[in-house]
């Protein structure tokens, strides 16, 4: 290729609107990404081994219980937002704004009582009421920010609640590390519910704005309720976001339950870095989920089909690039957060390799549920969820972390060929990074910006 027609290509990239939106949302998440290994490892150095173990097997379970809590409205309201408001259906979008707030807001309390008391049981009460706190923001930040995400942007929805989640908790670990004091478990997780509240708040305060700014008379006009298909999309949604919450979190849970806390403190260091695939290609899923709904809703199938291609180039290269600095510098990695921690390098290196088969799925799974596939995508994470559950019971008695890493590696795989497969097959949409064989390097795209 001659050097004109490099240029030529590089000042093309460089005027495309969709890839300058793709750049600023991944430079978002990588300051995300970076500000929440800071906070795990300000924390494992802070609080000590047997306390930090404590610490990740409750925020674990925080993350999990708050994912059940939100009842599906995560994907209902970003789905029935951009339906309705494409349709220009002001009366029904009302009611299905009106709809996943209480269904929120209920399914917080019912979730947060039990929680409280099964902590309280062998805890102390304000570190139970913390973490409780903890969980109710975080659950409905999470509805609230993926609504802002759909309605007005990635940096309102999920950088405005991912930065004042982490910040003030950092601030206090630091503060801690520096003067020598010791931190307490239940300040962090406080101090991280105040910063989701904050988050709710603002989201809250925008959303209204933008709702008045695209309907003037949103506020007085009637409301129209679709409740029974309402209730049975977050039926479905609901169950399917519980067991994909309980494969990103529920493994810390069972490994403390079958070894010991320090351990568990041990794997959730390990998978916090493999999961960086997860993290950093999930700023790219913000930037296509956003745009993927109105593109489906309006039939724009040319355009869709450009986003996926660029979606797909990004992440083959985040996954080389990731492989690559795992493998070649996850000692030092794990060394960061304790020395300790080095020894397991080798169970680092195998889980990467089935992180990096998940993000090369690509937005699969997100596909089978904004376009109706719910049921194929609850067996999937169904199927998923057993096969790596029996994994844990069978192998780790015997191989401790290494057979919990081989079950869930296992697992990843298997999970991300049936989505590939499933969105193809029912949505006729390949969502994978096998989508680019057989493309046209030099095809231009035209896409929509941030």
């Amino acid at each position: 290729m001659k050097f004109n027609d490099v240029i030529g290509r590089l000042a093309e990239l460089r005027s495309n609107p969709a890839l300058r939106g793709m750049a600023w949302v991944f430079i978002l998440r990588a300051v995300i990404i970076i500000l929440n290994f800071v906070l795990i490892t300000l924390a494992a150095r802070t609080l000590g081994k047997a306390t930090f173990g404590t610490f990740s097997i409750m925020f674990s379970a925080a993350g999990l219980f708050s994912v059940i809590a939100t009842f599906g409205q995560q994907i209902v309201s970003m789905r029935s937002w951009s339906e309705y408001s494409s349709a220009g259906q002001q009366r029904l979008l009302k009611g299905a704004m009106i709809f996943s707030g209480v269904t929120c807001l209920a399914g917080s309390v019912l979730v947060a009582a039990p929680f409280y008391a099964w902590l309280a049981a062998t805890h102390d009460q304000s570190l139970a009421a913390s973490v409780t706190f903890y969980l109710v923001a975080l659950s409905i930040m999470l509805t609230t920010s993926h609504l802002t995400r759909t309605a007005i942007g990635v940096g309102m929805g999920d950088g405005v609640s991912n930065l004042l989640l982490v910040v003030p908790a950092i601030v206090y670990l630091l503060s801690c590390l520096l003067f020598q004091r010791g931190a307490e478990i239940d300040g962090v997780f406080l101090l991280m519910a105040a910063g989701g509240g904050i988050a709710i708040l603002i989201h809250a305060v925008s959303m209204w704005r933008d709702a008045h700014a695209r309907f003037p008379e949103f506020g007085s006009s009637q409301t129209t309720y679709d409740t029974r298909r309402w209730f049975s999309r977050s039926v479905k949604l609901w169950i399917s976001n519980g067991l994909e919450a309980s494969n990103q979190y529920a493994d810390v849970l069972i490994i403390g339950f079958l070894t010991t806390p320090t351990i568990a403190g041990a794997y959730f260091v390990t998978t916090r870095i493999a999961n960086a695939f997860a993290m950093a290609t999930g700023a790219i899923y913000m930037f296509s989920t956003r745009h993927f709904l109105r593109l489906y809703y309006r039939r724009q199938f040319s355009q869709l089909n450009a986003l996926l291609d660029s979606v797909a180039g990004v992440t083959v290269a985040i996954i080389a690039g990731g492989l690559l600095l795992i493998l070649g510098g996850g000692h030092w990695i794990l060394r960061a957060f304790s020395e300790d921690y080095t020894s397991y390098y080798g169970a680092l290196a195998v889980l990467s390799l089935g992180t990096a088969a998940v993000a090369a799925a690509g937005p699969s799974g997100s596909i089978l549920m904004l376009t109706g596939h719910e049921g194929r995508y609850l067996s999937i994470i169904g199927s998923t969820v057993l096969l790596r559950s029996a994994g844990f019971f069978v192998l780790i008695p015997t191989f401790g972390v290494l057979g919990a890493v081989a079950a869930t590696t296992v697992s990843f795989v298997w999970m991300a060929i049936m989505l590939r497969n499933s969105a193809k097959s029912l949505a006729g949409i390949d969502g994978s990074v096998l989508r680019l064989q057989g493309r046209l390097v030099g095809r231009r795209v035209s896409l929509p910006a941030e």
